[in-house]
């Protein structure tokens, strides 16, 4: 039997970027066994001038029942509050990650990524790496060392920062352990951060990797920076991203 997986999205309304999203996904690692996988989606109010959150719901029942998606609608966007929104509704041992506008490139075996975290019971999440992986076996990523593993993954030596939300699988005892600890006016990411010693005893019980092997092109792209200068978004300038801002 396959096991059951929760994928968390944090969108807006910009439902042909999500269909682009949900495409790729259902072709290259929603496709085995498609009725273990259950969306939770939260979707901001924002995004293509015209669209409604009816069209978001729409886009996702194209790619599960309607019995398989939990949604959250707030009045207001806000990032970190997107993010506990869908967190608190996981109920699977494996949480998939994933924001609205990122597509998966190629065929991945998500059960070859689960089997990795059971036989590495120290690892937190695998997450896929939007660049080109280098050839050599002891690479830096996200500016911290990595060593590869022969079984198809990095593990950081540093363990300071390298939780993040690019598209990643999270195991639930780690989640479980971090969820209580997370509060809603804060970047989610930068919450996960040694200099948080709210988060730090969590963190550092734990090790973190990237799927992928020595010279691999990139596995996901994030299709949704065209948008953001079309519509003229950015985020602010203080460096804290808790929601999208108009130029």
């Amino acid at each position: 039997m396959s096991d059951n997986i929760d994928i968390t999205m944090t969108a807006t309304i910009r439902p042909k970027i999500l269909k682009r999203t949900f495409t790729s996904f259902d072709k290259n690692m929603f496709y085995k066994d498609k009725d273990r996988f259950r969306l939770i989606i939260n979707i901001d109010p924002i995004g293509d001038d015209g669209k409604t959150v009816k069209d978001i719901l729409k886009v996702c029942k194209e790619f599960f029942h309607k019995s398989k998606i939990v949604v959250t609608t707030p009045k207001e966007a806000s990032f970190p509050k997107a993010v506990l929104n869908v967190w608190n509704n996981v109920e699977a041992d494996w949480i998939f990650h994933l924001e609205d506008d990122w597509t998966l490139n190629r065929k991945i075996d998500v059960d070859d990524m689960i089997g990795i975290l059971k036989d590495y019971k120290d690892l937190a999440c695998l997450r896929l790496y939007k660049f080109s992986t280098p050839k050599g076996k002891k690479p830096k990523f996200f500016r911290a060392k990595y060593v590869y593993n022969d079984r198809g993954f990095y593990t950081s030596v540093d363990k300071h920062r390298q939780f993040g939300l690019n598209p990643v699988l999270i195991r639930g005892k780690f989640f479980r352990q971090a969820l209580p600890l997370m509060v809603d006016g804060k970047n989610p990411e930068k919450q996960f951060r040694y200099s948080n010693a709210r988060m730090r005893p969590v963190l550092m019980k734990w090790s973190y990797a990237i799927y992928g092997r020595p010279g691999s092109k990139a596995l996901v792209s994030d299709i949704g920076r065209n948008w953001l200068k079309t519509k003229r978004f950015r985020k602010p300038r203080s460096g804290q991203f808790l929601h999208w801002e108009n130029k």
